[in-house]
C-alpha cells in the first residue's frame, strides 16, 4: 500500500517492470526503461492532470504489453507545448508515449477518460507458452476531488 503522492510513482513502474519480467518476459535493460518511462508518464498524467479515483491496468498478450490507465477526468489529454525549452521539466510526456509505443490512444470512460499505451516486448520460451493467458496488474490510486493529495496506491496482482 502506498500513499498515494506523486513521488511514489517511480515504485509503481517498477513494481509494473517486475511484474512483467515474473511472466517470463525476457526485458533488456533498453525495454525495461522504455516501459518504466512510458508507464510513468500515463500515471504521473492521471495523477497531476486528472480526477480520482484511478486505475492503471498491465496486460500482456502475445508479445504485447498494454499499459491502461484509467482516470475521472474526461478531458481530452493534451500534449505540452511545442516550445517547450530544452530544460523544461514538462510537456513532453505524451509525445515520449507515442514515441516509446507501437500504439497509444485515450476514449471516453464514464465518468472519465482511458489512457493507454502498446508496446512490443520481447518473448520468452515460459511467456511464449502462458502468451494465451490472460494475467494483469491492477492499481487503483484514489485522488481527492478538492486537489488534496492522494490517500492510497493499492496493487493488486492477477
Amino acid at each position: 500500500m502506498l500513499a498515494g503522492i506523486e513521488s511514489e510513482v517511480p515504485l509503481a513502474r517498477h513494481e509494473i517492470v517486475d511484474k512483467v519480467r515474473a511472466w517470463g518476459v525476457p526485458l533488456d535493460e533498453e525495454t525495461a526503461d522504455a516501459v518504466r518511462l512510458v508507464a510513468s508518464e500515463l500515471i504521473t498524467n492521471a495523477v497531476v492532470h486528472g480526477a480520482g479515483p484511478i486505475t492503471v491496468t498491465l496486460s500482456s498478450r502475445s508479445d504485447r504489453l498494454v499499459i491502461d490507465v484509467l482516470d475521472g477526468d474526461p478531458s481530452v489529454p493534451r500534449t505540452g507545448c511545442a516550445c517547450a525549452q530544452a530544460d523544461d521539466e514538462n510537456g513532453r510526456g505524451l509525445a515520449l508515449v507515442r514515441l516509446l509505443s507501437a500504439r497509444c490512444a485515450w476514449e471516453p470512460a464514464d465518468p472519465g477518460k482511458r489512457v493507454w499505451a502498446e508496446m512490443t516486448l520481447p518473448m520468452g520460451v515460459e511467456a511464449m507458452s502462458a502468451a494465451a493467458d490472460s494475467r494483469g496488474l491492477s492499481a487503483i490510486w484514489a485522488k481527492h476531488t478538492d486537489g488534496a493529495e492522494p490517500d492510497s496506491l493499492t496493487l493488486a496482482v492477477g
